[in-house]
């Protein structure tokens, strides 16, 4: 079926969950630890996300869908929707709140082009969200994805 899933990958941007909490404006409830397929699974409760953290950057998988305003953070920071069921993908990446690239395609047409470099129209999302994941969070997310844990938070 592939991968039905949004999220944020930050470079040293989020180093406590007060900060977090301060991006997504709402309080944080910890609910429990999940694996990379129960964080990466498009169904889950509403207002749920999972963290996995370094000292280095922050991975956040949100709601299908959801979407936040990027252009006050700080460090860098990409938001990405992959949608495989409906063959669509949204990436954007931000440095110090300044827009540097936004790539959005939708059943193979491109639907959204600013900026260049980072991501071709021939390259699999999903491979190139892991690679920034491996360089901001420098855990070799890629190769241990299925052995990682994240933490799960109500938002309140």
């Amino acid at each position: 079926m592939g991968f039905n899933i949004a999220g944020i990958v930050a470079k040293d941007s989020f180093k406590t969950i007060q900060s977090i909490e301060l991006f997504f404006d709402c309080s944080l409830k910890y609910t429990e630890d999940v694996d990379f397929d129960q964080a990466s699974s498009a169904f889950k409760e509403e207002k749920t996300i999972d963290l996995l953290t370094t000292e280095h950057g922050t991975l956040i998988f949100v709601e299908l869908g959801q979407m936040y305003d990027l252009s006050s953070s700080k460090g860098e920071i990409i938001q990405f929707i992959i949608s495989e069921v409906s063959d669509t993908y949204y990436f954007e990446k931000f440095n110090d709140g300044i827009l540097e690239r936004k790539h959005i395609s939708s059943q193979g047409e491109i639907v959204e082009n600013i900026g260049s470099g980072i991501i071709n129209e021939d390259e699999y999302l999903p491979d190139l969200i892991w690679e920034f994941a491996d360089e901001y969070l420098k855990n070799n997310f890629s190769k241990n994805l299925f052995d990682l844990s994240f933490k799960r938070y109500q938002m309140l």
